[in-house]
């Protein structure tokens, strides 16, 4: 059984807990956040600090999940993998390529698993298209648009979010969630070229075309610019030598697979694997959530290395996105 402490009781630290609830192997021992009154509000049984450095040395958990403002990860990653802690961290990794080497570092200094949360990689619908891609089924692929876009995050604790010195924005905070999965697919670019909106020194908007030579033409879009009333979306769409593919969160089925010939279906979604989990809770509902922190639980269990994401994974996902930042500031391709 693994003990885990939740750092960070917002929306994503509520989120982990729940999914915690669900798995046999693990249990949430501690939850830690600056106001104690968030914490005991998930802690269902878990003891509630204030202070992480007073948990680690109580607990000792096996596992620390961290889930709080990414201006903090470093300095919590860092502190919980010196304590001999296997380490989940909410993406993004950190706010620089500096902080992130400093988090690599620690981990690999007290030999513990280390894992950044990018969890579009374990999303049901982009784990389909990814089987699709490599099975080949329509053939070559010909262009991928992705999009990602959400009404102003004004909810955040302290208004962090809406600071691009705490949050770098949507550029960082939102739209990474796609250029990370287009490294997933493709591996880097060799440039971006990028456009953005800015507020002060946020990119609150950002359109990017990644440049693969030869290979497909692949762009993806994110913003937080947009109305309270607009609801919030993920969407891609893609072009094959055989067919076309198009995904959005605000239609059912979310996924539709168009072939060049015969009618259009929606392709059979991968199920989490419900070894091992407790029954109640709606599984379906917490996506990819699920599937990344099962993962990382059974890694540590079993005493392997996370390969689906790396920590060298998340810091090439951050070094794209700064430079993709550079380009829109600068009106012109980075190379990479």
């Amino acid at each position: 059984m693994l003990k885990v402490a939740v750092v960070g009781a917002g929306f994503m630290g509520t989120m982990h807990r729940n999914v915690y609830a669900q798995l046999k192997d693990a249990q949430v021992v501690a939850v830690v956040d600056g106001e104690e009154e968030k914490a005991r509000k998930i802690a269902s049984g878990a003891k509630v600090y204030t202070c992480m450095d007073d948990m680690l040395d109580k607990e000792k958990p096996d596992l620390v999940d961290i889930c709080l403002p990414t201006y903090l990860h470093a300095e919590h990653v860092v502190k919980a993998a010196e304590a001999g802690a296997h380490v989940l961290c909410e993406k993004p990794m950190a706010m620089n390529l500096e902080e992130a080497d400093r988090m690599i570092e620690a981990a690999e200094r007290a030999g513990v698993f280390f894992m950044v949360a990018h969890c579009i990689r374990f999303w049901p619908e982009y784990v389909a298209f990814k089987e699709i891609l490599d099975g080949g089924s329509l053939g070559g692929l010909r262009s991928l648009s992705l999009v990602r876009l959400s009404p102003t995050p004004t909810w955040s604790w302290e208004d962090w979010l809406m600071w691009a010195s705490r949050s770098g924005s949507a550029a960082l905070d939102l739209h990474i969630h796609d250029t990370d999965y287009v490294l997933y697919l493709f591996g880097t670019p060799k440039a971006v070229w990028s456009k953005g909106t800015w507020v002060g020194d946020g990119c609150v908007h950002i359109f990017t075309l990644y440049d693969y030579g030869d290979g497909p033409a692949v762009s993806a879009e994110g913003g937080w610019d947009m109305p309270p009333s607009y609801p919030f979306h993920m969407d891609f769409w893609a072009t094959f030598e055989k067919g076309a593919v198009k995904m959005s969160s605000a239609r059912q089925p979310t996924m539709t697979v168009y072939p060049a010939e015969g009618e259009p279906y929606p392709p059979e979604l991968p199920k989490p694997d419900l070894r091992g989990v407790e029954a109640g809770g709606n599984i379906s509902e917490m996506g990819g959530y699920f599937n990344e922190i099962k993962y990382f639980v059974e890694c540590i269990l079993e005493g392997r290395k996370p390969e689906v994401v790396t920590p060298q994974d998340a810091r090439e996902s951050l070094r794209v996105v700064l430079a993709e930042m550079e380009s829109a500031r600068k009106g012109e391709p980075v190379e990479l």
